[in-house]
This record gives C-alpha cells, structure tokens and sequence, in this order.
C-alpha cells in the first residue's frame, strides 16, 4: 500500500494507484454527464454511489481488496462490539444502528 489512496466514495477502502485513478475517471465522467444536463448540484454524481457499490463487488474477488474490506470489516465488529459495551450505560442506540448498517452493507460486498 505504498501509494494507495482512498476510495472516493468508501474512504475507509485504500485502492492501488491504478483502480484509484480508474474510479476517479469515472467520477469525472459522471460528472460531466450531470453538468451537461445541467445538473451542478454539489456532492457525487447522479448513480456513483450505485456504481461504487457494483465496483467493489467485482474488486472484492481479489485477495488484495478481499483481505482489505475483511480487516475493515474485523475493526468494525469489534467497534460494535465496544458500542454495545458502552450502550448498556449510556444512550447509543443511534451510533449503533448506523454502524451495523454499514457492516451489513460491507459484508454484501464479500
């Protein structure tokens, strides 16, 4: 991971220069899209949060991004794990909610 970045949408998932610079070109071509419909609205482009979650389902067959998303995945279960800890003396419900959701979302993509 000597040069990898962060995923634009998934920051959480660092990519290899080359799939980095091949789903910022995607970006950039969805954008223009929208621009050219007139659409400038801040934020993504209209479908790349669609198009992000397909893409890491093709990269996750590879072992690279497979382990990736596995070890992001172990630290959010013990993050829960810790939340639910917490819970039980404090008011967390939301937090936790929100975390399990984006397990169950990083888990579709294995």
């Amino acid at each position: 991971m000597r040069f990898a970045r962060q995923h634009p949408y998934f920051g959480w998932l660092f990519l290899e220069p080359a799939d980095y610079r091949r789903i910022y070109n995607q970006l950039i071509i969805m954008r223009d899209a929208d621009v050219q419909r007139g659409d400038n609205s801040s934020g993504f482009p209209s479908n790349f949060p669609e198009w992000c979650e397909e893409d890491l389902k093709e990269m996750a067959k590879q072992t690279i991004y497979k382990k990736r998303i596995q070890d992001h995945l172990s630290q959010l279960n013990q993050l829960i794990e810790n939340r639910k800890k917490e819970m039980a003396n404090t008011y967390l419900g939301e937090e936790l909610k929100r975390m399990e959701n984006k397990k169950d979302l990083i888990q579709s993509f294995i």
